[in-house]
């Protein structure tokens, strides 16, 4: 089952033309489409829906193809 709503604008999907990135933090919750309040880390973010209350969690990416960043 896919999110509800977009976590790059918070639009459902059918209205959206896909603007959220895979190695971004989410910015709306894909459940209820609130914002998010989103803390970075170095390794990931972790962010708490204003809404509905759910807690989502992602870490950081390199592109396909990409070395990862180091240092």
């Amino acid at each position: 089952m896919g999110a509800a709503f977009c976590t790059g604008c918070g639009r459902p999907p059918a209205a959206c033309g896909g603007c959220a990135r895979p190695s971004d933090p989410w910015r709306y919750c894909p459940d209820c489409g609130r914002w998010l309040a989103v803390q970075v880390t170095p390794t990931g973010w972790v962010g708490r829906c204003r809404g509905c209350g759910a807690e989502h969690h992602g870490s950081h990416q390199p592109p396909a193809g990409g070395a990862p960043v180091t240092g």
